[in-house]
């Protein structure tokens, strides 16, 4: 077809307004920068809402930081004003607030245990694994075995210390607790036999199962541990007079998160594959493994049961033998969640 001298310069001049509209439509949206402690399926609806543009849609530029050194050091970030956003454990929260650090949790990521404690088939062949049944009998089995943690003090190390007093065992005496570092060094560990079982997230933790014939002590994903059952392990946490400050940024990031978590129920084979380039490195059945298993420790919904929160305060109380004291009032707010709630109905 010929196109007529100003049918030409009709288009060159739509083609030059796309090009000056683009720009223009990148820079409308606002930045926001949500700080990580790690990569891992505890993230879920992160990646989902990143992936699947529902940030993007709320007008969002989400940029997402990794700190290598952990939760204290994403929450340092957030209250140096490096990063708007902690996504991590309120247990590095409570910790900060006693110091009198002005945070809290504004909207919940994952709501049961996200990390796994894996045992190797040897392991969980000579404690017969397959047939004990009671909670406080997994725990108890324990006894005499080394387990590999992140390091002194982590999550990992909490977790494996508060299942073998629950069991009645002196984690100190009756087993040995060794901090290894990240997944990668555990899994090394195990196929070489030197541990005979570690406790991290997945995909690390459906690794070890997948590729090494291990087994889960406990399903945290579905509540199987009662102490920590129905546990509100990662939120989102800000400063107090971000979360007032920036309200209308604050419902926007939920609102995309909420989309996310709502996505993984009603879409999970489409929102698993856009989490997959997340995660390339993993094979595809082992990956497929850790979003069968993890798929469970997620809601649909943000919102903070104080419940949830309340397990968090017992957590570190019998971990650290340490009280915790924050005023339960203080650890959390739903005004962010509620504020969005109509527009998600």
């Amino acid at each position: 077809m010929q196109v007529s001298r100003r049918q030409a310069f009709a288009i060159a001049g739509l083609g030059a307004a796309n090009m000056l509209c683009a720009p223009a439509i990148a820079q409308s949206r606002q930045k926001i920068v949500l700080g990580q402690p790690s990569e891992g399926f505890i993230y879920l609806p992160i990646y989902v809402a990143r992936t699947k543009g529902f940030f993007e849609r709320e007008g969002l530029d989400a940029e997402v930081i990794t700190f290598s050194k952990g939760g204290a050091e994403a929450l340092a970030a957030v209250l140096g004003g490096q990063s708007d956003i902690y996504v991590g454990s309120p247990s590095v929260q409570l910790r900060a607030q006693e110091k009198r650090q002005p945070v809290q949790s504004f909207a919940a990521v994952q709501t049961q245990f996200g990390s796994d404690l894996v045992l190797s088939a040897d392991a969980a062949k000579k404690i017969d694994l397959a047939n004990l049944k009671d909670p406080r009998a997994k725990a108890a089995a324990l006894k005499g075995l080394t387990i590999a943690v992140a390091g002194p003090g982590s999550l990992t190390d909490l977790m494996v210390r508060h299942i073998a007093v629950f069991g009645g065992l002196n984690p100190d005496r009756d087993m040995t607790i060794t901090p290894i570092g990240g997944g990668s060094s555990m899994l090394a560990a195990l196929g070489q036999k030197r541990i005979d079982g570690y406790a991290l997230s997945a995909p690390t933790s459906t690794t070890g199962i997948a590729r090494f014939g291990g087994a889960m002590l406990f399903d945290f994903a579905r509540g199987e541990y009662p102490p920590f059952a129905d546990i509100l392990f990662y939120t989102l946490i800000a400063r107090n007079d971000w979360i007032v400050g920036k309200s209308e940024l604050a419902q926007k990031l939920v609102r995309g998160l909420w989309n996310g978590l709502r996505y993984m129920k009603s879409s999970s084979d489409d929102a698993r594959e856009a989490v997959r380039p997340f995660f390339t490195q993993v094979p595809k059945a082992e990956f497929d493994l850790a979003w069968r298993l993890t798929l469970p420790s997620f809601r649909d919904n943000p919102r903070i049961e104080e419940s949830g929160m309340l397990k968090n305060y017992k957590f570190l109380e019998e971990g650290e033998q340490k009280p915790v004291n924050v005023p339960i009032a203080a650890s959390y707010t739903n005004a962010v969640v509620d504020a969005v709630a109509p527009s998600m109905n």
